[in-house]
């Protein structure tokens, strides 16, 4: 790891070069470039170009799509990827989306799509673009901590415009001149401290307004950007944060004398906070395990996923981590992994890259994308082909950490196989970029998928769900359904404590057929009664357990059986097609014990 003085950026030349790959090949220098004209044909302009908007859910996670029309249906012919996001810190359920806008597969001629919601990502309004008929692209979202929304985008003369949003994203107001550049980046500090409201923009210094300067700076919630400074190292193709004391980070690869690929860095500026001085950078040569990836394999037109810097602004005692976390091509066969680096000192020193992919063959894992949580868990997600054995057919893929990226969860699929080529060669890539906003119980993401059949932007709600029961592992803690005696975050019977009673989600979870509802952990040798009822209320138990509560209203008993010696029971049962997409509680009771498991809300899929 190298260390480089503040002020380093000021005296770099601006040279144009070759970017740089991991073999040491010279590749032209990537960009955003304007190809064709605007479409003739706008297919939101045939009312007959539509069709559902598609629901997609794997386990317990759901996919929306947020590209619709004013009637939430989906646009044949358009198409939309890209995408970037933004959670209102006064109200969760607000979330602001922006994407690159296609009016028509047959134009590569992008605009600034942009939509919003008020149900957490259940349902979701798309007003028309930003400044139509205008090139647009690089979409990238944030918020104040009091609600302010901000969205930077790029124009084809590579100026960036912020639109700010006082009602959750519903309008945006005029545009304001940005600076900026190629790749641009967006980070608002909603720390409460010092630089509160700041607003920073970084982009690449080979295709912007101000050679080796990078990094603008708002001091008033993006009403206004000051003349750009230097940043050690040029940071490219990646993401700003800023850390719970204020201090901004910002990483990519090595932008000194070209688009080097196959080095990472971070730089940290501790007095960008600070209105009355100019922000200054120190910066540091990373090592993750392999290079960044451009223009291959599943994304031919572009990058395969950029650098992410996470902090964590928890208050335990990973508090002020600095992650990065990004898909690189390791040495060796395989052809992308997604690797993980962790600094505790405030980006001094940086740890060895730990693997997150849990796959054991060959794959490209790529357009990762990652963010910490409340309460210090990391969640990733990133593009997967392990299962298809093809650089085209990609699911999306979901893991999580609770002890700084040391170890992770069993990766877990959250979409079915898609195909990555749909679009091509008009739109010659998916994007370069999904993004993830963690909460504390729960996920944010939005990412670009060909689920129907053409290039869509879903939004997808995520949570740590160890126990299989359908809810948040934060929330089973929370409300006493699991224990966590080490406080780790993670459920007790998830790490071998035994004892808890857990009811898992029922199997295949289809209406209009036999499912199978399994517990855990109960008694052995004890019979295991199961009800199904209304999530809210509660309904008497019945038999040896009648002074107890079923935490469901106007339960029914749907049957019983008895536990083996290792306290699992499984009990199948036919669930009529009329339960089909209705939301309803589940919960088991022990007779051993007179114990409940776990509430689990749940809704059968249609036959």
């Amino acid at each position: 790891m190298t260390h480089f003085p503040k002020a380093w950026a000021a005296m770099l030349p601006v040279t144009l070069t070759l970017a740089t790959s991991a073999l040491g090949q010279e590749l032209p220098l990537y960009r955003e470039t304007l190809n064709d004209p605007p479409a003739k044909l706008r297919a939101q302009d045939d009312p007959t170009a539509r069709s559902t908007a598609p629901r997609v859910r794997v386990g317990p996670y759901v996919s929306v799509q947020v590209n619709v029309d004013a009637n939430g249906m989906n646009i044949v012919g358009d198409a939309a990827n890209e995408p970037s996001l933004t959670v209102n810190p006064t109200d969760p359920d607000n979330i602001a989306v922006g994407w690159r806008q296609f009016d028509s597969i047959n134009s590569d001629f992008r605009q600034a799509g942009n939509a919003f919601t008020f149900d957490g990502g259940q349902t979701w309004t798309a007003p028309t673009v930003l400044t139509p008929g205008i090139f647009r692209s690089d979409p990238v979202l944030g918020a104040t901590s009091d609600g302010r929304l901000l969205y930077q985008s790029l124009q084809e003369n590579f100026d960036v415009d912020t639109f700010r949003s006082s009602n959750g994203g519903v309008s945006y107001g005029a545009p304001v001149p940005s600076f900026g550049g190629d790749k641009n980046w967006l980070a608002v500090d909603a720390t409460g401290g010092l630089g509160d409201g700041n607003a920073y923009g970084i982009w690449q210094r080979f295709f912007g307004c101000c050679g080796s300067n990078v990094l603008t700076r708002s001091v008033d919630a993006g009403d206004s950007w000051q003349f750009p400074v230097g940043v050690s190292l040029s940071p490219t193709f990646g993401t700003l944060a800023v850390g719970p004391e204020g201090t901004l980070f910002a990483a990519g690869v090595d932008g000194t004398f070209t688009q080097d690929l196959s080095q990472f860095v971070v730089s940290r500026s501790t007095n960008a906070q600070n209105p009355a001085a100019t922000p200054s950078f120190d910066g540091e040569r990373v090592e993750m395990g392999g290079s960044m990836v451009l223009g291959a394999g599943p994304n031919p037109g572009g990058l395969l996923g950029q650098a992410n810097i996470l902090v964590d602004r928890s208050p335990g005692a990973s508090r002020g981590n600095a992650y990065l976390l990004a898909s690189v091509n390791p040495p060796g066969a395989d052809p992308m992994d997604v690797h993980i680096i962790r600094s505790e000192d405030g980006g001094e020193t940086w740890s060895d890259p730990v693997r997150v992919n849990d796959d054991t063959g060959t794959g490209w894992q790529w357009m990762a994308a990652g963010d910490v949580a409340l309460d210090g868990r990391i969640d990733a997600i990133w593009a997967d082909t392990r299962n298809s054995g093809q650089e085209n057919i990609s699911e999306i893929f979901y893991a999580w950490s609770y002890d700084g990226g040391e170890t992770w969860s069993g990766n877990e699929p959250i979409t079915p196989a898609w195909d990555s080529f749909v679009g091509f060669p008009r739109q010659s890539k998916i994007g370069d970029y999904y993004q993830v906003v963690s909460g504390r119980e729960d996920a944010s993401a939005v990412y670009s998928a060909t689920l129907n059949g053409e290039q869509d932007v879903f939004y997808v709600r995520l949570f740590p769900d160890c126990n299989d029961n359908g809810r948040s592992d934060v929330t089973d803690i929370d409300v006493g359904d699991s224990a966590d005696a080490d406080g780790s975050g993670v459920p007790d019977e998830c790490e071998g404590f035994g004892g808890a009673f857990v009811l898992a989600e029922p199997s295949p979870g289809i209406a209009g057929q036999l499912n199978d509802f399994s517990v855990s952990g109960a008694s052995a040798d004890q019979f295991v009664l199961y009800y199904l009822g209304a999530p809210a209320g509660t309904t008497p138990a019945i038999g040896a357990c009648a002074g107890e509560q079923i935490e469901l209203g106007n339960a029914r008993l749907i049957g019983f059986v008895r536990a083996d010696g290792a306290g699992n029971a499984v009990l199948e049962r036919n669930v009529p097609g009329g339960l089909a997409n209705r939301p309803l509680g589940l919960q088991a009771i022990d007779l051993g014990n007179c114990a409940l498991s776990n509430e689990l809300l749940f809704t059968f899929d249609s036959p």
